[in-house]
């Protein structure tokens, strides 16, 4: 019974630590995956991060349990030739990644190309963390009127302090920094036309043209003649950035 406990324990960690381990492989850089609002199957960069830490400490537990469950086994293991080669091949693996020498570094080059193969990347700017300063703070840095900022953002419906980080006034307001930022950079005559009102992020495609009197298949075919295959029921946020916008840019599509 123990095994058995053991067996399933650790293929569905295996599993878990698999799925985790591709996604935080191929996702963009933190600071684009912070600032743009990035997720993959609606969870965000901290949360395959906690995904993948607690299924790695489960697994270590459960992979220790049964290493003394099976001590008499392994032990007779550990004593044959294949446990030497075993062992080298992992100080080879080990010291070449260390080294960063080939093949090893091309593995970490491939990641690389594929962070940075994110359309989110245009999104985002130059300052790490921007999404961790406050509005007063982030204008500042950017050259942005803050009295500018603070008339667009309440124009648009936001709820806010200055002293509050990007991070928590999108969250407040259910978007994203990166949308907040869409809205400060554009010229205050065109901004109130283009961008929606904030939570608009959360709402369905079908929704959404329900509100802006939009014919739904019309919809679909502006978006699709912009390479972007959406269905009515999902949201805005869900249909921006797996194809590299943010939904004030998908609002505008579908607008024009």
């Amino acid at each position: 019974m123990k095994r058995k406990w053991i067996d399933l324990l650790l293929f569905y960690s295996t599993v878990m630590i698999i799925i985790s381990g591709i996604v935080l492989y191929i996702m963009p850089h933190g600071r684009v995956a912070y600032f743009t609002g990035w997720t993959f199957l609606g969870i965000d960069k901290d949360g395959w991060d906690n995904i993948h830490i607690i299924f790695g400490f489960l697994m270590v537990i459960v992979a220790v349990w049964h290493i003394l469950i099976n001590w008499k086994v392994m032990k007779k293991y550990l004593m044959q030739r294949e446990s030497v080669f075993a062992l080298l091949i992992t100080a080879v693996i080990t010291i070449g990644t260390v080294a960063n020498i080939q093949p090893f570094k091309s593995v970490g080059d491939l990641e690389e190309m594929i962070k940075n193969s994110w359309d989110v990347n245009k999104k985002a700017i130059s300052i790490a963390h921007a999404e961790l300063l406050s509005l007063k703070e982030f204008c500042l840095r950017l050259n942005i009127n803050l009295n500018q900022a603070v008339s667009k953002l309440k124009a648009m419906g936001y709820k806010f302090s200055v002293n509050e980080s990007l991070k928590v006034i999108a969250k407040n307001n259910n978007t994203t920094p990166a949308d907040i930022y869409m809205i400060l950079k554009q010229p205050s005559g065109n901004t109130f036309q283009t961008v929606p009102a904030a939570g608009y992020g959360r709402m369905t495609l079908e929704e959404v043209c329900r509100k802006e009197n939009i014919d739904i298949r019309v919809c679909l075919q502006k978006l699709k003649h912009k390479g972007i295959n959406a269905k009515p029921q999902q949201t805005l946020r869900e249909i921006a950035f797996p194809n590299g916008y943010t939904p004030v840019e998908i609002i505008d599509i579908i607008k024009k």
